[in-house]
């Protein structure tokens, strides 16, 4: 029983009990209030019940497994990488996160996440310039778009830039 309990299997537990709240909750509602609520919580739930039942069928089939196999022989990976490429890559996903937030903080919402958008695809993903300039300025249009018609006021950053920019 022990060995069930894992971090995936105690979260999945959690949004168990977290959607059927939701569900429980969103049928005193009124009707129209209810439906978005009621149905996301109840479509979620049965993910979640889906995800541990593939969860614990996973980790009763690996003891099968391990079982089975010759008692005494090792476990291995296939792939052997040194730690100090992933302490750098490391590295470079905690920096580009802080300094997203450093640019959000000095240039505002949506040009800090296109030029996330643009720098990712062309640096990260290895894309051509062509492609990760379509990203950046699709990114940006999404934010300008969602912003005009949801009525929606990005975060601003120090730099006082006009509307679509800041």
């Amino acid at each position: 029983m022990a060995r069930l309990m894992t971090i995936k299997n105690l979260f999945s537990l959690f949004l168990i009990v977290w959607f059927a709240y939701g569900v429980w909750e969103a049928r005193n509602y009124a009707f129209l209030a209810k439906i978005f609520p009621f149905y996301i919580s109840l479509v979620l739930l049965v993910f979640a019940v889906i995800s541990i039942v593939i969860e614990v069928r996973r980790i009763v089939d690996r003891a099968d497994d391990l079982h089975d196999a010759a008692s005494g022989s090792d476990l291995s990976v296939d792939w052997d990488m040194p730690m100090t490429v992933v302490w750098r890559r490391f590295g470079t996903y905690v920096g580009i996160i802080l300094g997203v937030y450093v640019f959000i903080y000095l240039i505002g919402y949506p040009l800090t996440m296109s030029l996330f958008i643009l720098l990712f695809y062309r640096l990260i993903a290895k894309a051509k310039w062509v492609a990760a300039l379509v990203a950046g300025c699709a990114g940006f249009g999404f934010l300008a778009l969602a912003s005009h018609l949801l009525g929606m006021d990005w975060p601003e950053g120090l730099l006082a830039l006009p509307w679509p920019l800041g």
